[in-house]
């Protein structure tokens, strides 16, 4: 019941901070196209390559205040003392967020590092299933077909790429997004990474919204209406509307992420404290 419990109060209080919603709806865009514009500025010379670097870093660490500051927000909705308007509480989710960047982007960059294995196993599609097959009795074989061993070899390149690894990775991004590098060897940091790993509610969650957030929003960009009579505003139309789709879907799975993990991070962070001595004197 209380795994039931937390995996429901994430999804119902991932609505209600509306000024972090506009922040996300509208920030995101915008690193969009800065990224876009970064991506034509040359680099014929020592200047700008300067400039290519120094912007590549800005946006480097507006991304992560972004993310990491929303996982800050969302655990302090849920702390013991929360202030009175919720003003104050969104300006030090940022400000925290911004203070460790560097132990987001060590976060970061494992996560980084641990993608290319999984990625290349991806060549192994095609002949790892044909083999399993092959090695099978021949009754087996007679009623599983090739196409289920691709599908079943697809789904956990999936699991690993877009489940396993980020719901190992993303607890520790809470402690550092909020305590940095101090946080990791502390109890309470311990504590947040240990009971969202064991929690059924926390794996559940998290891959309901990698189905939603990864394949569902894939699979919309890459539909193809079938007109009747196809005329380029048409196209045009088809292609606005569903990346506007795709982008509340990823956006609001990736909300739901974060309202987990600050409901986790919260009452990890409560029962630290309440199992902690008491100082008598106070």
């Amino acid at each position: 019941m209380a795994t039931l419990t937390m995996a429901r109060g994430a999804y119902t209080q991932v609505f209600r901070p509306r000024r972090l919603w506009l922040v996300q709806l509208v920030a995101n865009p915008i690193l969009f196209l800065s990224f876009a514009g970064w991506l034509l500025i040359p680099v014929a010379n020592a200047g700008q390559l300067t400039l290519n670097v120094g912007l590549a870093i800005l946006l480097a660490a507006a991304w992560l205040t972004l993310h990491a500051g929303t996982i800050n927000h969302f655990r302090d909705r849920n702390s013991a003392a929360p202030a009175h308007d919720g003003h104050p509480i969104l300006r030090d989710a940022f400000r925290r967020a911004f203070q460790h960047l560097l132990a987001i982007a060590a976060c970061m960059a494992v996560l980084w590092m641990l993608w290319p294995p999984f990625d290349s196993l991806d060549v192994y599609r095609g002949p790892l299933p044909t083999y399993i097959r092959s090695i099978l009795p021949v009754f087996l074989r007679r009623h599983i077909p090739l196409s289920e061993f691709e599908a079943t070899f697809t789904a956990l390149l999936f699991i690993g790429h877009w489940i396993v690894i980020p719901g190992l990775l993303l607890p520790l991004m809470v402690v550092a997004a909020d305590a940095g590098f101090r946080g990791f060897p502390t109890r309470q940091g311990l504590a947040i990474w240990g009971r969202a790993v064991a929690s059924l509610s926390y794996w559940f969650t998290l891959s309901i919204a990698a189905v939603i957030g990864v394949l569902a929003v894939r699979g919309i960009l890459m539909w193809t209406p079938d007109f009747r009579r196809s005329t380029l505003l048409r196209e045009y139309f088809s292609l606005g509307w569903r990346v506007v789709i795709a982008y509340l879907l990823a956006l609001t799975s990736w909300m739901v992420i974060c309202s987990l993990l600050g409901r986790f991070a919260a009452s990890s962070a409560a029962g630290s404290n309440h199992n902690a001595p008491r100082n008598p004197g106070a």
